[in-house]
């Protein structure tokens, strides 16, 4: 029992690539009938999916080949032997094996183009940030913001985690300095008070 390799590629709808040990093949249909065009012919089949029903059909490059060479072998033994003096035997190159070539270069250069526009990718957004949530202070916030503001040199009196008239009046001057709006004694403060 020799060595099998075979792997099928995708390419979008109905298309696929076939690569095997004996070479690369191109096919193309839905499930339940296809046609292959790969190193050994060309083959269609068709088939019931799920049944196990199918008939197969295959055509080698052999036989296309000498179908595409009989009416040169006619022409030639029709002509008399004085005309085919110094003539060269007919070609052998298979127009199908042309056409077979040019179609799997194609489709694998459009299949390498198409991974490339799929690796570039646009940069994802940055998430938005929500603004933080305001609310009152509590007291030991509010001790905190008698502290900052003594530290800066306003004057909010002693450190005791009431608003009193002081503190709010310290608050006042402190953004009237800063050109910032009046606000409460609330997050928001406290935030521009740690930010300055």
């Amino acid at each position: 029992m020799g060595l099998r390799f075979r792997k099928v590629f995708s390419l979008g709808g109905l298309l696929r690539l076939n690569i095997s040990k004996t070479g690369i093949g191109v096919g193309v249909g839905p499930r339940g009938f296809s046609l292959s065009i790969g190193s050994k012919g060309i083959r269609r089949s068709v088939g019931v999916p799920g049944s196990g029903l199918s008939y197969q059909d295959t055509t080698s490059w052999k036989k296309l080949n000498q179908a595409t060479d009989a009416p040169a072998e006619q022409v030639d033994s029709s002509t008399s032997v004085e005309n085919n003096v110094g003539a060269h035997p007919a070609s052998t190159v298979n127009p199908w094996k042309i056409a077979f070539g040019l179609l799997v270069g194609a489709i694998f250069t459009w299949y390498l183009t198409s991974l490339n526009q799929k690796t570039v990718t646009q940069p994802a957004a940055p998430p938005a940030v929500a603004p933080a949530p305001n609310r009152p202070l509590t007291s030991p916030e509010i001790r905190e913001v008698q502290i900052l503001l003594n530290q800066k040199g306003y004057r909010a009196g002693p450190a005791d985690g009431v608003s009193g008239p002081q503190t709010r009046l310290a608050a006042k001057v402190y953004l009237k300095a800063k050109g910032l709006p009046a606000t409460a004694l609330d997050l928001h403060f406290l935030n521009q008070l740690h930010n300055q």
